[in-house]
């Protein structure tokens, strides 16, 4: 990503801490937000489908990640007056899977991948 910027161990460790605490929690609104703008290949959807993903398989892999799979930190460029997106990236059945979440509120258990 062109525009992204590293953040230190300590902040990711805090995100990732604050991300598995909202994932488990019952009051969880999780949502995938598919991008219009990439080939098929590099979407979300594809993603999905080639590894037989549902959405409760996303946030088991969002359950695993650790501070070795971030790669940045980026500005959510389509909407900047929200909360940036933290990078990940992980290998499954082959292929390298990049993927961007952020927790858009912490009050209300929402979390956007």
């Amino acid at each position: 990503m062109a525009d992204g910027y590293r953040e230190t161990k300590g902040a990711i460790s805090i995100f990732l801490k604050e991300l598995k605490t909202i994932l488990v929690d019952p009051k969880l609104e999780f949502r995938l937000e598919p991008r219009e703008d990439k080939e098929y290949e590099y979407t979300t959807d594809y993603c999905l489908e080639t590894l037989n993903y549902t959405t409760s398989d996303v946030i088991e892999e969002l359950l695993k990640l650790e501070l070795k799979n971030y790669i940045e930190t980026c500005d959510d460029l389509r909407n900047r007056k929200s909360k940036r997106y933290y990078v990940f990236g992980i290998k499954r059945n082959g292929k390298e899977i990049y993927i961007k979440v952020k927790i858009e509120s912490y009050d209300n258990k929402k979390v956007l991948c």
